[in-house]
């Protein structure tokens, strides 16, 4: 490509030489030897470098000499003659085929600096013009000067590990400022892992990357909700969108949990920010998950460890993965930016439940009570039988014989019918549908600061951020305010300070709330009232509706929060490539609950206030020890070890008062009554209105631990890790675990067999490794033995009693270990466009953690804590990604990733079945009555008779409600005679089987749109409520009966069975039928932005000023027959329609950056 390549590498060096090249002396006698034989001598003897085209160069012709003491130019002259000419420059000889004379041209002078993206000045550029073999290479300003033949062109900068930038010129042209822009390939972007990082190409273990830009001009209260479908193998399911709220389960590669403990409900990873482990349960005071704290546009990066040894040296907490948060911080020498992000967000419920009012509603609770048949033992054939007729009903009812339930026998009292027989008076006579009211339009205000810089000593990063968002329920809502800050000095050489504050201050108000201590579910839901208030009943605007709204309105709560992390590291290099550092890391919430119900709420006519507070520290020192080094170019190692001690603690004060002097008190100031009369049944009894609980516990945790990592030319790679905790919350024998990793790594695109024969493989690696992590319980002190205050004092005098139920001690307790075997296979195919990912992964998880049921009542204890099960997950993974379109006005990358998982409940203590856990069957099982369609004729149904000759067909306990045509024909599983809770079969679990996402992200000039959609296949899901509202009038009567049907006569094949009441026969309890395998695909989000051309923005001093639109929770196609499948709690599998919906949102936002 006539010597373009060599002309670039040519202009980088300097043009000065100590000797000059052309004097160097040959001596050389060779006959008929080959042309690069005989280069590589004059290259010996000259120490000289040779560059020519092998296109313009016949290499396998013979060379011929005899010199001695000649200079090089005299014996060049002798091998090419005229047809070659060669120009020296530094220590190169640059051989290229003779020209003819051209005629004079035109000249300029063309110059200018180059810059990084700091602003930068960058010496050694290749400038050269396009189209032709002239150039120069910048110096160590960064300045550049040309005197060309041409007039106009386009001058083509290029540097290593910069994109190569095209910029025209004239005549008119002045001094040239050009910026180039980092050309990080994927292989060598640096990845964060433990104590330290890495890149993909050195990597050995399964680790995913999510990029904060990617989740950009999405307001979202956790970060947790944002990763979505964006990493195989890590499901993210949002089961509650109350703001502010937890119930959103992340689970890295399956299940690994009984769920025997709120803080590690969902198997959750261990959360790792900035390095420091960071607490994410959800408080049991607000509500509000500590996830929340963390506010997702600070996010530089986010880093997924999947499996054992990329996670194994976090020990004792890494069973479940880890998940790596790096918030944004200033680099070295760079300018300092100005950025501000603010957005409007519109949300609104999805869909309203289907709900059939007024008149049908009525007809239809009538029709059901109509038909409630009771059987009666028959004195003629000794059998239990069903009334026919309203007098057979009459005789019969000493026996509880029934056949229409409005019909009262013996009436009691002369009081009015139900609701639904009046229907002449008016406030039983609408149509009401409440979903409407309760259910309001939401929004979404988010906006952020955040201004970054360095110098060559020092960088800092600050942020300020507002998040404040209104929930779609009424009187739900969320806001927080956080601060940011990192700071990075470097006082003196080689020592470095690093400091890094995050404060943030939160609000909730939620609906669930009561009078009660320690009330927060840890998966937010909304009260029941749309879902069990009849139409007949008034609506908004009534003097009834008013009156419960004034009641409501009297109800007050807070729930606030306050949270601090802050992190300082010193660390000093003594030699190159060796760094000894320490750390301390402090974590600190504090929630606050304060709680007020009116008297005129209360049936004693008290008021009550509620006051609450929960503490939370973590601290954290770190002490490190790390060498990376690289030899001879090939050898690279990598050493870290340390040791750390963690202290946690926890502290609870809580406490309630009644009876203010007045409902405008919503505190309880001192002078409060200390006793109070209440009344019940005509009697008076002394009660107490204060009441106050506190508790304080605390943790140790001391771990050693270190990493070795080898490399050979990039190509084969190894890593061994070791550590040893040792915790405070272990049983005496058990305080210290060992958790080992091995890794290996085979980059086989780099051996030459591959790159001789397969060009198109751009990239290959096969990895391997196997580790040992742990998972310690949250609980602190239940390997010790467990006291309470006794029920009952003894003479007024408090008393301890053992906790009878799970307080036994077991000084066996130890930690739950996981062992995981991981296989994986990188590769990047036609010049990096295509990138596969395929990690195939078991997991095996022994010592679960659980309670025991004891034998016998021998000591009083009924059950203990132990290590008594053992799960395994097994599964494949796979990430594509593929860009379509690569150029620099147009850009469209597509990926698809997706798990598949087998998650089995392995063993237990006893080799049986237990706690609702099948050995060989997945966790969070699905039980259901087995049901074989309906019976047709009451011949189909045994006969069974007890021992005094009474006959029944089969029934479940009450045989009175024995089963007849137009009844599901159940099956006797156990053979017992009876239809019960014995006869139940596993139908599926919960747990979805395959999950994963994809995702679009496209730009064409100066649009760009990113779109994830997020998909779950195989879940089995129970749609509880929409069988329960056909029968129970306690809820709302949330279904269109014109597209269901029931069983009416023989051969009918209906959705439900014959509709009559519930006589609790498991008629119209869920059955193995009503258990739905669910799929569905969801779009998540999209976001479409336009950058403004930067010439116009940059008149307004504005560097970047973008807007941008995007929607959340667009689309849902599925096959499920309920509203909203991801809602669904994921460990019982049951939608009873009461979790926070997730909201659909749309936000309009705009960016600018100075």
């Amino acid at each position: 490509m006539k010597l373009t390549f060599l002309m670039m590498c040519a202009f980088v060096f300097s043009l000065s030489a100590g000797v000059r090249a052309q004097d160097q002396m040959v001596t050389l006698k060779v006959e008929g030897m080959p042309f690069t034989k005989v280069i590589s001598e004059l290259k010996r003897q000259t120490q000289l470098d040779f560059f020519y085209s092998f296109d313009e160069v016949d290499v396998k012709q013979t060379i011929s000499l005899d010199v001695k003491n000649s200079k090089i130019d005299e014996v060049l002259q002798q091998m090419f003659g005229d047809k070659f000419t060669w120009e020296y420059i530094d220590r190169m000889v640059i051989i290229k085929p003779a020209l003819p004379d051209e005629p004079e041209k035109k000249s300029l002078r063309v110059k200018g600096f180059v810059y990084d993206m700091q602003r930068v000045p960058m010496p050694g550029v290749t400038v050269k013009v396009a189209g032709v073999s002239l150039g120069t290479a910048t110096d160590t300003r960064g300045w550049f000067a040309m005197d060309l033949p041409v007039t106009s062109g386009t001058l083509e900068f290029s540097f290593v590990g910069f994109k190569k930038k095209m910029v025209a010129f004239n005549a008119q042209s002045d001094t040239l400022r050009v910026i180039m822009e980092e050309d990080i390939q994927a292989l060598d972007e640096t990845i964060v892992v433990a104590y330290g990082n890495t890149t993909r190409r050195k990597s050995t273990g399964a680790i995913s990357v999510v990029k904060g830009e990617e989740l950009r001009g999405i307001p979202a209260a956790s970060i947790a909700t944002l990763l979505q479908g964006r990493v195989a193998g890590m499901d993210v399911t949002q089961m509650s969108g109350a703001p502010g709220g937890g119930g959103t389960a992340v689970t890295i590669r399956g299940y690994n949990s009984l769920d025997v403990e709120q803080g590690r409900r969902f198997s959750n990873p261990l959360w790792v920010v900035d390095g420091v482990p960071m607490n994410s349960f959800s408080s049991p005071i607000t509500g509000t998950n500590l996830l929340s704290d963390l506010n997702p546009d600070m996010i530089e990066s986010i880093q997924v460890l999947k499996d054992a040894s990329s996670a194994a040296i976090y020990g004792s907490r890494a069973a479940n993965g880890v998940i790596l948060v790096t918030t944004k911080k200033g680099k070295q020498n760079q300018k300092a930016t100005f950025t501000a992000n603010v957005s409007y967000t519109w949300s609104m419920l999805p869909e309203l439940p289907t709900v059939t009012t007024g008149r049908g509603e009525r007809l239809h609770r009538l029709r059901v009570a109509r038909d409630f048949p009771w059987a009666y033992v028959d004195p003629e054939t000794n059998r239990y039988k069903y009334p026919t007729t309203l007098r057979e009903q009459y005789d019969y009812s000493s026996q509880g014989a029934k056949l229409d339930a409005n019909f009262i026998v013996v009436p009691r009292n002369t009081e009015n019918g139900s609701m639904l027989q009046d229907s002449l008076n008016s406030f039983y006579n609408n149509s009401t549908n409440y979903f409407p009211i309760y259910y309001v339009k939401g929004k979404v205000i988010n906006a952020n600061i955040q201004t970054y810089g360095g110098s060559e000593k020092m960088t800092y990063g600050i942020g300020l951020g507002y998040y404040n968002e209104k929930g779609i329920f009424r009187g739900t809502g969320y806001n927080r305010v956080d601060l940011n800050s990192t700071m990075n000095v470097t006082p003196v050489n080689r020592l470095n300070v690093d400091l890094r504050l995050n404060a943030s201050l939160s609000n909730r108000d939620r609906t669930s709330g009561d009078g009660t201590l320690q009330s927060a579910s840890p998966v937010e839901t909304v009260p029941g009232d749309p879902q069990e208030l009849s139409s007949l009943l008034p609506g908004e605007g009534s003097v009834a509706w008013n009156a419960v709204l004034d009641a409501l309105k009297g109800t007050k709560e807070k729930n606030r929060g306050v949270r601090l992390r802050t992190n300082f590291r010193l660390g000093y290099e003594p030699i190159d490539g060796l760094n000894i550092s320490t750390s301390l890391a402090a974590d600190y919430s504090i929630d606050r609950r304060n709680y007020f119900q009116p008297s005129y709420m209360s049936d004693d006519d008290y008021s009550k206030s509620v006051g609450e507070t929960g503490i939370n520290l973590m601290v954290l020192n770190e002490n490190l020890v790390s060498y990376n080094r690289t030899f001879k170019e090939e050898h690279m190692v990598n050493f870290v070890a340390g040791f750390s001690y963690q202290y946690d603690q926890t502290e609870y004060n809580g406490g309630s008062a009644q009876n203010a002097p007045s409902d405008k008190i919503y505190y309880a100031p001192a002078g409060m009554p200390d006793l109070g009369i209440q009344e019940s049944n005509g009697t008076k009894e002394t009660i107490a209105l204060k009441h106050y609980q506190s508790d304080m516990q605390e943790k140790t945790l001391l771990s050693y631990f270190a990493r070795l990592e080898y490399g050979f030319r990039d190509k084969y790679l190894v890593s061994f890790s070791l550590r040893r905790d040792g915790s405070s919350t272990f049983g005496e024998d058990n305080r210290w675990g060992t958790f080992p990793s091995v890794a290996a790594g085979w980059t086989f695109s780099e051996e030459s067999f591959v790159k001789d024969n397969l060009s198109w493989l751009s990239f290959g690696k096969i990895r391997a490794s196997w580790g040992r992590s742990g998972m310690h319980f949250s609980q602190n002190y239940l390997a010790l033995g467990i006291m309470n205050v006794g029920a009952t004092p003894y003479r007024g005098q408090a008393t301890i009693e053992p906790e009878w139920v799970r307080g036994l001690y077991n000084h066996d307790l130890s930690w739950e270990e996981t062992d995981q075997y991981d296989f994986g296979l990188d590769l990047d195919l036609f010049n990096h466009r295509l990138g596969i990912t395929l990690d195939y992964y078991y997991r095996y998880t022994d010592k679960l953690l659980t309670t025991i049921w004891l034998p016998g009542i021998h000591n009083g204890y009924s059950s203990q804590w132990r290590n008594a099960g053992a799960i395994s997950n097994e599964g494949i993974e796979v990430m594509i990604k593929y860009d379509i379109f690569n150029r620099e006005d147009l850009y469209w990358k597509i990926s698809v990733n997706g798990a598949r998982n087998w998650n089995r409940f392995e063993k237990s203590y006893d080799g049986k079945d237990f706690g609702g856990n099948i050995i060989g069957k997945p966790l969070n099982g699905i039980y259901a009555l087995k049901t074989d369609g309906f019976i047709n004729e009451q011949d189909e149904m045994k006969v069974f008779y007890n021992q005094q000759g009474v006959s029944n067909y089969l029934s479940n306990f009450y045989k009175g409600a024995f089963y007849k045509p137009g009844d599901y024909k159940f099956v006797d599983v156990n053979g017992d005679g009876t239809i019960g809770s014995g006869d139940a079969v596993y139908c599926g679990s919960a747990l979805p089987i395959v999950s994963g996402g994809i995702v679009n992200e496209f730009r064409w000039k100066n649009f760009d749109l990113n779109m994830l959609m997020a998909y779950s296949l195989g879940r089995h899901i129970v749609n509880n409520l929409s069988k329960a509202v056909l029968t129970n009038g306690k809820y709302a009567l949330m279904t269109d009966l014109n597209a269901i049907s029931f069983w009416e006569k023989p051969g009918d094949h209906p959705d439900y069975p014959k509709l009559e009441s519930d006589r609790m026969n498991s008629m119209w309890s869920y059955v193995d039928r009503d258990v739905e395998k669910v799929n569905y695909l969801k779009l998540k989000t999209l976001t479409v932005g336009y950058s403004f051309p930067k010439k116009w923005s940059r008149k307004a001093g504005i560097d970047e000023l973008r807007v941008f639109v995007s929607g959340e929770n667009l689309f849902t196609w599925t096959n499920y027959s309920g509203l909203d499948p991801e809602t669904v709690d994921i460990t019982s599998g049951f939608d009873l329609m009461s979790n926070y919906p997730l909201a659909r949102k749309y936000t309009l936002g705009l960016t600018l950056k100075f």
